[in-house]
């Protein structure tokens, strides 16, 4: 195109959503079978969003159900139905005349330095938190014993390269962060601007408000607030081996088991060979 045109590529597109939905298309309809390419093309774009929406709605979900497990388990496809709605609802905007700016204010806002900085703690509580040879024993007592040299990559990931990228990366981002504008350079409005911070502002003030109420919870003692409750561990008892063999039984399974002594448990629920209540 920028060949026919007689003009630089940077001057006829730019990274956007332009790119997939404008210059794409124009470009396949220039290739040989074209109706083939295009089919292909937007059936490859349907997929990536469904897949995205996947792990989306997987992902919020099991927040929810882990925090209320006992009365959320065994409503999951209700609370799957409530949450496509939910999100069906807020993505109306995004079709609506002016949706490509709001595509973009999100895309500016949630996908940018904020997402870095939430990676960047996740990696920090798995590692230096919870611990990362903590994790890897979790991990080997699901696929068993592992020498030295095979954790070495993971660890200097875990401890020393990725913390230190993802910090670079974030740096950079602030550093170089630039409040929204039009294709024609305009800003967006002083309103729409604070919206972005707003969407920003919804995912990080999450992380001091939980780290607030944990530390309130265990007598704002920064060790005990960082360390795995007592009922950390495999769910089954089966599964917990010498490792988790003195943790407490999970609040949900000790509730379970009252309620099937006073003969009103739900009954999705059932005993396996040692004793155990499960799902």
């Amino acid at each position: 195109m920028a060949f026919k045109l007689g003009k630089p590529v940077n001057e006829v597109v730019q990274s956007s959503f332009g790119l997939a939905f404008v210059v794409y298309p124009e470009a396949i309809a220039k290739l040989p079978i074209s109706p083939l390419w295009a089919i292909l093309f937007f059936l490859m774009l349907f997929t990536l969003g469904l897949d995205s929406q996947f792990t989306i709605l997987e992902t919020v979900s099991t927040a929810i159900i882990d925090t209320f497990p006992r009365q959320l388990r065994n409503r999951r496809w209700q609370l799957m139905l409530i949450l496509s709605i939910i999100m069906f609802l807020l993505g109306l905007v995004c079709v609506t005349d002016a949706g490509i700016y709001w595509v973009d204010l999100i895309d500016h806002y949630a996908a940018g330095w904020g997402l870095l900085f939430v990676a960047v703690m996740e990696l920090f509580g798995v590692s230096y938190i919870y611990g990362g040879n903590r994790f890897i024993e979790d991990i080997e007592m699901m696929i068993g014993k592992k020498n030295w040299w095979f954790w070495f990559y993971w660890r200097a990931c875990w401890f020393f390269i990725s913390p230190l990228l993802l910090i670079a990366i974030l740096v950079w981002s602030l550093v170089t962060f630039e409040p929204m504008k039009y294709s024609d350079k305009r800003p967006f409005p002083a309103f729409a601007t604070t919206i972005g911070w707003l969407i920003i502002a919804s995912a990080l003030m999450v992380i001091p408000i939980f780290a607030v109420v944990a530390m309130a919870k265990n007598k704002w003692s920064i060790y005990k607030a960082s360390s795995p409750a007592s009922d950390w561990g495999p769910y089954l008892k089966q599964f917990r081996g010498s490792r988790y063999a003195d943790m407490e039984e999970p609040v949900e399974a000790v509730e379970i088991a009252k309620d099937r002594q006073n003969g009103t448990d739900n009954p999705t629920f059932e005993d396996d060979d040692v004793g155990q209540t499960k799902l």
